[in-house]
């Protein structure tokens, strides 16, 4: 589909000078498949020429799924940082254990590395978000019990996180990605909702909800959801325009 083709699916307010131009930036800066995937998903039938939709709610979700992968990426980074602390506190300076295991690449030789007299800190320092994880599937339950409040499903729950990320760090489109089932207070699915909801219960309690009880990752997602306008001399927020199955809400 061409983007001139795919415009056409597009309903544009004649009374906004904006939005036919914020649609051709849109279109050559994110793409016309990435577009054709949200308008499908929005309910467009490409095949119905009748079959159209307004900008303002194709914007809306494209800034929307923006604002979710980049407040999910940072919580996924405050994880990482978790797991190597949590790793390198406890075995700096015991560090040949039988755990350790080598990846396929030099920089992934976790074990082979730390055989030959590398700080656990700079090895872990080094290797990828993947590898970290499966140094982490190879550690003593103890170990585990002390890093997450629940071990349920634990490995699944961390073959979910890494893949929420490569979708976060792949610029995916979140509402009909292909997540992996997780568990999480004993309900397994493979939802984007639930997702982040593991995500949450594997971080330090302080960045689930803040240290007030009132903010982490909680109530950046809840935020998400709504945007400023500026009406007059003070800002304000409001709801942006969204299909209600798309809100995603963490309690």
């Amino acid at each position: 589909m061409t983007k001139d083709e795919l415009m056409k699916k597009l309903y544009f307010d004649p009374n906004s000078d904006d939005e036919y131009s914020d649609a051709e930036f849109y279109l050559r800066v994110k793409g016309v498949a990435f577009h054709h995937k949200i308008m499908t998903h929005l309910g467009v039938d490409f095949n119905d020429d009748k079959s159209i939709i307004e900008w303002s709610k194709v914007s809306a979700l494209l800034r929307y799924d923006k604002k979710l992968r980049d407040k999910i990426y940072i919580y996924i980074a405050t994880l990482e940082e978790y797991i190597r602390a949590y790793i390198s506190n406890k075995y700096e300076d015991d560090p040949i254990q039988p755990f350790w295991i080598d990846g396929r690449s030099p920089r992934s030789k976790v074990k082979s590395r730390i055989k030959d007299g590398e700080c656990v800190s700079e090895v872990l320092q080094s290797i990828e978000f993947g590898v970290l994880l499966n140094q982490i599937k190879n550690i003593s339950t103890e170990d585990l019990r002390e890093m997450f409040d629940t071990t349920t499903d634990i490995h699944s729950n961390l073959d979910a996180v890494r893949e929420l990320r490569n979708a976060v760090s792949h610029h995916a489109f979140l509402m009909n990605y292909k997540f992996r089932t997780c568990t999480v207070d004993g309900i397994s699915n493979d939802s984007l909702n639930q997702n982040i909801r593991n995500l949450r219960q594997l971080l330090p309690i302080e960045y689930r909800y803040g240290k007030n009880g009132k903010g982490g990752i909680t109530a950046e997602i809840n935020s998400s959801k709504f945007e400023k306008i500026n009406n007059g001399a003070e800002p304000n927020k409001q709801l942006m325009n969204l299909d209600i199955r798309d809100i995603i809400s963490l309690i």
